[in-house]
């Protein structure tokens, strides 16, 4: 239980959530759980590195005990380093990393605005819109590659965006372990030697749990081969209040909390000191059709407490948002994209996932990627406070720094109807037009690309 994060909200420091009576509660709920009730570990890797470490194992549950527990979270590092391909590494805990979220089967197709199924090809242009957004941190493959070999898909997936960005990419869907030691190999690839692998990563992944309180075989032995390389891995955890936990949100979060800890616990069994962060994504179930929707008040406020369970454990921490339930671009989702960014981010969460989400996470559009890269923009300078250093006129104060211009309309009402009637959604559109029309990558070495497309069987 360490002090992690240093982000602020100007001078009067990180929002809370959570009291500190509030998450000594849940953990000693989640504590409770994971000694009384387990965790499901089919790994069997995972099962006799902690049976090592003093864990009882009954079959594929393994009981976790408190003092167990507290141990192997404190052998996980409190920050991450972030490497890329080709710019510099970023370090988790600093300030609230933004990047885009995967993966969307549907998507609005960037010319004629139809509602299609998603491709490779939409998977490189994300990437490559990502990588000309100054105020997007790394990247998500944001898009499922429908159109390539379904068990290779997620290494196809990796590659594309890999080739289409410099920033750091982090993968969400390479869970299986044969495809994660070929992940692992494209990383020493770009990297160029095992030493510069660990010290900054050009990749990462993120991996789930199974709701409630179990795991996939496949996906926790993918994790142990990243963790063996020094790949940053996260296990998300996504609770459904009233189907797969309890309907309450102190419910929710228990599970939640229970399954992250048990997740690292596990890593850290294997692999000690290995860089892991947790994640949440809970939701309550929609009552009506139990389904999920996204952008319920009670999915915000849990996805934003993840900071404070972070500070509590001293982990780096990872929530979704924008992610809409609006089916396309509207007052629906900008009300979300607000309330979800500016919460998660006062709150101190690590690296926030979603852009460019709309429908519950089932369709991409990139009029929605601009537009909730503006509300993450205007979070940042909010968040930078008032500047008091000088009273007595702007001499040698410093400017804040403007990452690109703003969607806003904001010319008088006689320019705004005279030039067409222009909307921020116009703007959204033309900025991300341009960017896939003239935004390039640095370019991959030819040698990297082969070795890059054989690991990936393309």
């Amino acid at each position: 239980m360490t002090e992690t994060l240093t982000h602020t909200i100007g001078s009067a420091g990180r929002l809370s959530i959570l009291s500190q009576e509030d998450l000594e509660r849940l953990d000693a709920a989640a504590l409770e759980v994971l000694a009384e009730t387990g965790v499901a570990m089919p790994s069997e890797q995972a099962r006799a590195a902690l049976a090592a470490h003093g864990a009882s194992v009954d079959g594929v549950r393994v009981p976790l005990p408190p003092d167990l527990v507290r141990r192997l979270v404190d052998l996980a590092p409190a920050r991450m380093t972030l490497g890329a391909r080709a710019g510099a590494p970023i370090v988790t805990g600093e300030r609230s990393l933004i990047t885009t979220d995967g993966c969307c089967v549907e998507i609005y197709d960037l010319e004629t605005g139809e509602k299609r199924d998603t491709t490779a090809e939409d998977v490189a242009t994300i990437s490559r819109i990502v990588d000309g957004l100054p105020e997007v941190d790394f990247c998500w493959p944001a898009v499922s590659a429908q159109d390539r070999p379904v068990e290779v898909r997620g290494l196809h997936e990796l590659y594309l965006a890999i080739a289409n960005t410099g920033k750091h990419v982090q993968t969400v869907t390479v869970v299986e372990p044969d495809l994660a030691a070929a992940a692992v190999q494209m990383a020493l690839a770009i990297s160029g030697s095992e030493e510069k692998l660990r010290a900054e990563p050009p990749m990462s992944a993120l991996l789930g749990t199974v709701t409630p309180l179990g795991n996939d075989e496949g996906t926790l032995e993918a994790g142990l081969v990243f963790a063996e390389a020094g790949v940053p891995i996260g296990f998300v955890t996504m609770p459904m209040g009233g189907s797969t936990t309890p309907i309450t949100m102190a419910g929710s979060l228990t599970v939640g909390i229970a399954e992250a800890l048990s997740s690292v616990c596990a890593v850290q069994a294997v692999v000690p000191g290995a860089p892991v962060f947790i994640c949440f994504i809970p939701s309550v179930m929609d009552l009506k059709s139990g389904d999920f929707t996204g952008g319920a008040p009670e999915d915000t406020i849990m996805g934003a407490a993840v900071g404070d369970v972070g500070q509590f454990y001293g982990l780096p921490t990872q929530c979704g948002v924008n992610s809409s339930g609006a089916k396309e671009p509207n007052w629906q989702s900008a009300l979300d994209d607000t309330t979800t960014t500016y919460l998660s981010l006062a709150a101190g969460v690590d690296m926030l996932t979603g852009v460019g989400m709309v429908s519950g996470g089932r369709i991409f559009s990139f009029e929605e990627m601009a537009l909730g890269v503006e509300a993450m923009s205007q979070a940042r300078a909010i968040a930078s406070g008032v500047d008091l250093t000088l009273t007595g006129g702007s001499a040698g104060g410093k400017p804040s720094r403007a990452d690109a211009p703003s969607l806003a309309v904001d010319v008088p009402y006689r320019h705004w109807t005279g030039g067409g009637r222009e909307t921020a959604l116009d703007r959204a559109h033309e900025r991300v037009a341009r960017l896939a029309a003239v935004h390039r990558p640095p370019a991959l070495d030819p040698l990297v690309d082969a070795e890059l497309r054989r690991l990936a069987r393309i």
